[in-house]
């Protein structure tokens, strides 16, 4: 796609620029997503660059958007079933919304196509520096198609996942781990699971019972209940 870069070392920095409408010149950005704990670490992120970033309140999929307009919502896809269905499209189609960037650890092949279907201007992964986000959030306000994706080797850089937070990384769970314990809590099966988060449902299995294991339960009744009772999984109402 005309515009399009990725990956680590590709991404270059805007020049100054007064973005339409706002005073500043920096890019309004907010936060999509309806985990307190998540919108709350993306938001820690983005303000250690408020030279270059205006952080706006947190959006929740459905509810009126009373901080806009903004320039780049940052669509996390954390505890998200049906990623990119109704939740996305409202946001590419709300007249406060300027470009839409999806923000996740997982941007294979197949999940980008589905979501540039669905309207989404931008890819951002959670495994690059947070300055190489602020970049990318940049880019998309400027108009560019985005494809910012991490390494697939690590060369030892701090990636944004040690800012980011999101329930149970108090825990020892992974961002992976702990977006398939959201879905157990949730009722669903295995295959609906794997269906969920495009993964097999051998490697759902493997998740659920190192899930088990981390946290010391016994069964999936128990790791429901423990989402339950967590206040790390807490929703906005």
């Amino acid at each position: 796609m005309e515009g399009e870069r990725g990956g680590r070392g590709t991404v270059t920095r805007l020049g100054v620029r007064a973005l339409e409408g706002s005073n500043t010149g920096r890019v309004r950005v907010a936060a999509a997503n309806d985990y307190e704990l998540v919108v709350s670490g993306v938001a820690a992120l983005l303000r250690l660059y408020a030279d270059r970033l205006e952080v706006r309140d947190r959006i929740v999929m459905g509810e009126p958007i009373t901080n806009g307009p903004i320039d780049v919502v940052l669509y996390d896809t954390y505890g998200r079933t049906g990623i990119f269905g109704e939740p996305l499209t409202w946001l590419v189609e709300h007249p406060d919304v300027h470009r839409v960037a999806v923000f996740s650890l997982d941007l294979r092949p197949e999940i980008v196509e589905q979501a540039r279907v669905a309207g989404a201007a931008g890819f951002i992964s959670k495994a690059l520096p947070g300055d190489e986000i602020a970049d990318a959030i940049e880019r998309v306000a400027a108009g560019e198609d985005v494809l910012a994706t991490a390494p697939e080797h690590a060369d030892g850089a701090a990636t944004a996942l040690e800012l980011l937070d999101w329930p149970g990384k108090a825990d020892g769970l992974t961002e992976r781990e702990s977006q398939v314990l959201v879905l157990v809590g949730e009722g669903l099966t295995n295959p609906e699971i794997a269906t969920a988060l495009y993964l097999s449902v051998e490697t759902v299995k493997s998740h659920v019972a190192t899930i088990i294991r981390k946290l010391d339960l016994r069964n999936r009744v128990q790791a429901a209940t423990y989402v339950a009772r967590s206040s790390s999984f807490t929703r906005y109402p």
